[in-house]
């Protein structure tokens, strides 16, 4: 990828082509994993499997291979997200503790209980973020990811649940 950034020249502002791939792979793999869960019998069966094993396990799924499935694919996109944010972060062995809590803010934010919650909870840190860091003064690019944390805590002090997840209720 090209490090210069393309100009656009009507909005005044510099984009590198890497902060238009990332979002573009991002959703591209959402809606593929999405597809596949909805469509497919392989993503069935493992919604199957999340919802109640039991009742899996007496349909005929295999539950062994069903979650060593699972646990493939969500490697296989950990490792595209890897490769995707490696050139954006600094190369260090700690290198993915901040995505890791950008991406636990988003979900908790969107709500654990939901996929597109959490993308969208994804967006709106990104965007809460960027503007905290510009226009609250002493932030800055410093004090970025403590604004993160304090989101966390204050959408689950104000709605547990998140913005679209469902409140678990377990009947006794």
């Amino acid at each position: 990828l090209a490090v210069t950034p393309i100009d656009f020249s009507a909005l005044g502002v510099g984009i590198y082509p890497l902060q238009l791939l990332i979002p573009a792979i991002g959703l591209g793999l959402a809606a593929l994993l999405h597809f596949v869960a909805r469509r497919t019998r392989w993503g069935i069966a493992m919604l199957a499997v999340v919802q109640n094993r039991d009742a899996a396990r007496l349909m005929g799924i295999p539950i062994a291979r069903t979650i060593a499935v699972a646990f493939a694919v969500s490697t296989l996109f950990a490792g595209v997200a890897g490769i995707l944010i490696a050139p954006v972060v600094f190369l260090e062995p700690n290198m993915m503790g901040g995505v890791l809590i950008y991406g636990f803010a988003a979900a908790v934010l969107g709500g654990l209980t939901s996929p597109l919650g959490a993308v969208l909870g994804g967006f709106l840190v990104g965007v809460f973020e960027n503007l905290a860091g510009t226009y609250i003064p002493g932030v800055g690019n410093e004090l970025k990811l403590p604004i993160a944390l304090a989101l966390i805590i204050t959408v689950l002090v104000v709605k547990p649940a998140g913005l679209l997840g469902r409140p678990i209720v377990k009947r006794v």
